[in-house]
């Protein structure tokens, strides 16, 4: 009758505990229906970016003096600048800059190390697609910045 008596205990003690583990988990969801929400409705609101924030690339087209210092200085080698020599004047022209944002790391490494600052990081982050031939911005797109 003895054993009896302290598996009953134990059993007891058991429910106890279950039911205090079981209420403790529910005290995090509770305490969280008081607090506001921090989800933003996105195509109507749209977070604010760090000061340091690196999205994509602006290119002011009149600024480059084709030094490919951009093409040499990124890891993947990625814009690509198109030129002719000026023979009479002895300078570069660029014909053509483009950026394919779909292999861009992102690592602004171009902007940084671009002399005459042709190459700005902007703000913008939306950068999805359905075709992600549409990530290959060429001069006339990558001017052409919504800020």
């Amino acid at each position: 009758m003895f054993p009896m008596v302290t598996e009953f205990m134990n059993y007891g003690k058991q429910t106890t505990r279950v039911a205090r583990y079981i209420g403790q988990s529910f005290i995090i969801p509770l305490s969280h229906t008081n607090c506001l929400s921090v989800t933003i409705q996105y195509p109507y609101e749209k977070s604010i970016t760090s000061e340091r924030f690196r999205s994509r690339i602006h290119f002011e087209f009149d600024k480059c003096i084709a030094c490919e210092v951009c093409v040499h200085i990124c890891p993947i080698n990625l814009p690509i600048v198109d030129w002719k020599l000026e023979k009479y004047i002895k300078k570069k022209q660029l014909l053509h800059y483009s950026i394919n944002f779909g292999v861009c790391l992102f690592c602004g490494n171009c902007v940084e190390f671009c002399p005459t600052n042709c190459l700005l990081m902007t703000e913008e982050y939306e950068l999805s697609t359905y075709d992600r031939h549409e990530l290959n911005y060429n001069q006339i797109s990558v001017t052409n910045v919504n800020n």
